[in-house]
C-alpha cells in the first residue's frame, strides 16, 4: 500500500549535496568540502576550499522570509562597505546572495558568509571587551545611515516579551505550574515594558537597527585584538540600550551569585567604555541596560520553547526546567521588584 510522505517539521540538508550546489553557484573551484557544523535555529555548514573558509547558514522554513534574509544581507554589505568589521556575505556567480532551497518542509533560505577571522572572545582580556563595545557602537551608528527602511520585524516589547509569554503560559499550564509563578513572570514583563516605553524614545539614535544577539559567541578577534561581529539573524529595529543589555545577560546568565553579578558588571563597564568612545548613552539608557537581563530571560525561555523542541524533542521541558527558571525570576523580583 502506497503512502504519502509524512510532514517534516525540520529537515537536515545533505552536506554533500550542498557542496555540489555551492560549486555550481559560486565562483569556487574544486576541491571543496562542505561539512554539517551545527544544528540550531539555523543550520550551519562549514565550507572550505584551498583558499578560503566560509559558513553556509540555512534558515529554518517559515521563520525567516526572503525579505528578512535579503535585508540582513543588505545591512551587512552596508556595514562592511563603511569599514565596519562584520562577516560579509559571499556573492554568487550571478551577483546575488540569497539561495532558495526546496526542503521537505518548505522553502528554506540560505546565505554563504565569509568566516570571521581570529579566535573567540577572551573574557579575561579587557582590551577585547572594550573593542567589543566600540564595534557595537559603530554598528549602531553606521546602521542609522542605511538607505530606506530596514524591513524586518521590530525588536519591540511585543516581539521580546509578548510573543514569548505566549509560548511560556501554555507550557507552564500543561505542567501544572502554580498560577502565581506565571503571574510573577507576567508582572516582571509588564514592569519592563512600562519602564522601557516610558523612559526611551523610538527615534534614532536611541532606537534603530540592532544586532539583537550580542553575546560573546558572535564575535572573533584577530592578533591585534580587533573584533569581527557576525550572526545578524536576530537583527531588527529596537532600543540600543536593550541590545547592549544582551551582553550583560549573556555571561552565565542563570548564575545569580553576587560574585558572578559583580563579574558581569565589571565586564559591562569595560564594554561601555568602548561604546562611549563612539556614542554616549543617556542616564535613562544606562538604567534600561540594567533592566535588560529580565527582558532577555523571558525572550530566551520563550524562544527555546518555540524552537528547540522541534530539533531536540521535549525531554528537557519538564518541571525541573520550570523550577530552574522560577528560581531566577524570584531572585530578580527580590532585587528589582516586579
Amino acid at each position: 500500500m502506497s503512502q504519502q510522505p509524512f510532514a517534516i517539521q525540520n529537515s537536515t540538508l545533505s552536506a554533500d549535496a550542498l557542496g555540489a550546489y555551492i560549486l555550481a553557484e559560486y565562483p569556487f573551484a574544486a576541491p571543496l568540502s562542505c561539512r554539517f557544523y551545527r544544528k540550531g535555529i539555523c543550520d550551519t555548514y562549514l565550507v572550505a576550499t584551498s583558499h578560503t573558509t566560509c559558513y553556509l547558514k540555512v534558515y529554518r522554513a517559515g521563520r525567516r522570509s526572503e525579505q528578512d534574509v535579503s535585508e540582513e544581507v543588505r545591512l551587512l554589505n552596508h556595514l562592511a562597505d563603511h569599514g565596519i568589521r562584520v562577516a560579509r556575505p559571499v556573492a554568487r556567480c550571478d551577483g546575488g546572495y540569497l539561495n532558495l532551497l526546496v526542503a521537505p518542509e518548505g522553502m528554506r533560505c540560505a546565505v554563504l558568509f565569509h568566516a570571521a577571522p581570529g579566535n573567540a572572545w577572551d573574557e579575561s582580556n579587557p582590551r577585547q571587551t572594550r573593542a567589543f563595545g566600540e564595534v557595537v557602537a559603530r554598528v549602531h551608528q553606521c546602521a542609522d545611515t542605511l538607505p530606506g527602511e530596514y524591513r524586518r520585524a521590530h525588536l519591540d516589547t511585543a516581539h521580546l516579551l509578548d510573543e514569548n509569554l505566549a509560548a511560556i503560559a501554555p507550557f507552564m499550564a500543561s505542567h501544572g505550574a502554580e498560577r502565581a509563578d506565571l503571574r510573577l513572570i507576567e508582572q516582571i514583563a509588564d514592569d519592563c515594558a512600562r519602564r522601557i516605553t516610558e523612559s526611551l524614545s523610538t527615534t534614532e539614535p536611541v532606537y534603530g537597527i540592532c544586532h539583537g544577539d550580542l553575546h560573546g559567541g558572535d564575535v572573533r578577534y584577530d592578533g591585534g585584538n580587533q573584533p569581527t561581529l557576525f550572526d545578524f539573524d536576530s537583527s531588527g529595529c529596537g532600543w540600543r540600550a536593550v541590545d547592549i543589555g544582551v551582553f550583560l545577560a549573556s555571561d552565565e546568565w542563570m548564575n545569580t551569585s553576587e560574585e558572578k553579578e559583580s563579574e558581569r558588571q565589571l565586564k559591562l563597564a569595560t564594554f561601555l567604555e568602548g561604546y562611549a568612545a563612539v556614542r554616549s548613552l543617556s542616564e535613562e539608557e544606562l538604567a534600561i541596560v540594567q533592566l535588560s537581563p529580565a527582558v532577555r530571560h523571558i525572550f530566551l525561555m520563550g524562544h527555546v520553547l518555540r524552537y528547540t523542541r522541534t530539533t531536540e524533542g521535549e525531554h528537557w521541558a519538564n518541571q525541573g526546567f520550570i523550577d530552574w527558571h522560577m528560581a531566577w525570576f524570584r531572585h530578580w523580583a527580590e532585587k528589582h521588584g516586579g
